[in-house]
């Protein structure tokens, strides 16, 4: 486990963790079962910087403070992925051009348009269940936004089908993920949102679920697959989702 979560904050964050891991690309993949609890982990960290930002601001501004550190950390990995599956994926053109899309670094409109709209879903859903919630619950609220963006990408590796443009992308590298690995990954989820939301967070967990799979089937009738920006851009999408499912349950909370 420990070899595998160390890989993760290696390649997903730019945390200096110098530790030689051997055979990486096997850890990887093996390790996908621990990749909520990755995601739980950089949650912890962003909630107590939540914490600290809320001795000084209202929880909104807190949070926005969050979304940035959040940027920093990861060098806004999954992000940048959102952007380019949207110039890829909304560009009206056929697979391989879509495909060539997303490999370009420059950003399109509709890359603009992706990253304008997360932040403002973000930073709107939650400054509404604020009203509804104790500091505890919006500390919860934290941890789970990253742990549910990591466990929306494991399954997607369910089966999963490289569209990727190299055969040596990052994508490729969780090619045949073992099925309890990901059963894993969901397991840990969904005790975690149980354990900060009680049985809300079962439909927490079916909701975003549900958002993931429907994508993934747009994903792979457009471009008859997945790569590595469609498998991030899964992240940031389902904790917009998560955020609004809190609004639209927040009187249950």
């Amino acid at each position: 486990m420990i070899p595998s979560l160390i890989l993760y904050f290696q390649f997903f964050t730019r945390l200096s963790l110098n530790v030689a891991i051997d055979q990486p690309l096997k850890r990887m993949k093996s390790g996908v079962k621990y990749f909520s609890l990755f995601g739980a982990l950089i949650g912890i960290i962003e909630a107590a910087v939540f914490f600290l930002a809320r001795l000084f601001f209202e929880p909104v501004l807190a949070f926005l403070i969050v979304l940035f550190f959040d940027a920093v950390l990861t060098g806004a990995f999954h992000l940048d992925a959102l952007s380019d599956m949207a110039d890829g994926l909304f560009s009206s053109r056929n697979k391989e051009r879509m495909l060539e899309i997303m490999k370009d670094s420059r950003v399109g409109s509709n890359g603009v348009l992706s990253l304008v709209f997360y932040y403002l879903f973000s930073l709107l859903a939650f400054q509404t269940i604020t009203h509804e919630m104790t500091e505890l619950k919006l500390l919860l609220v934290v941890i789970c936004f990253q742990m549910i963006g990591k466990n929306s990408i494991t399954l997607l590796f369910y089966k999963m089908v490289y569209a990727g443009a190299s055969p040596n992308g990052l994508g490729a590298a969780f090619l045949d993920v073992r099925t309890k690995d990901i059963l894993w990954a969901q397991f840990f989820t969904l005790s975690l949102l149980l354990i900060s939301f009680q049985w809300i967070g079962v439909m927490l967990h079916l909701g975003c679920n549900g958002f993931t799979w429907a994508y993934r089937r747009l994903v792979i009738k457009k471009v008859a697959g997945l790569n590595g920006d469609t498998l991030g851009a899964a992240s940031p999408l389902s904790q917009v989702v998560y955020l609004l499912l809190l609004v639209l349950i927040r009187g249950f909370l």
